[in-house]
């Protein structure tokens, strides 16, 4: 099969795009962070609810208030709680990527 990487403009435009990927059947996965987060929480609702296999890597980080910040936080990740999306956590790059791996194939095997 073909693989496709599609870059988005803007993080809403790749939170439709992922949903639109998933519920066409596509094996489809993001990359986000912060602000970026917030976006996706509408269609987060819909892909949880759905139970729609995918897995958003999230670079947690403090949201920014007037200027952009640099600072790890999870308030980011905390506000996407209710969405009832399933969230793993990793201490470090290795098991980031570890997960990674783990939460793909989990998502294919499960319903969660």
């Amino acid at each position: 099969q073909e693989l496709k990487v599609v870059e988005m403009q803007s993080e809403g435009g790749a939170a439709g795009a992922l949903h639109g990927a998933l519920v066409s059947g596509s094996l489809a996965t993001t990359y986000t962070a912060s602000q970026g987060l917030l976006l996706f929480i509408p269609n987060l609702y819909k892909i949880a609810g759905e139970l729609l296999p995918t897995v958003i890597h999230v670079a947690a980080r403090a949201l920014a208030g007037q200027a952009l910040s640099i600072y790890g936080d999870h308030s980011d990740v905390m506000l996407a709680r209710g969405t009832g999306v399933a969230m793993v956590s990793s201490f470090t790059v290795q098991e980031a990527h570890d997960m990674a791996i783990v939460s793909q194939i989990t998502t294919l095997n499960s319903r969660v």
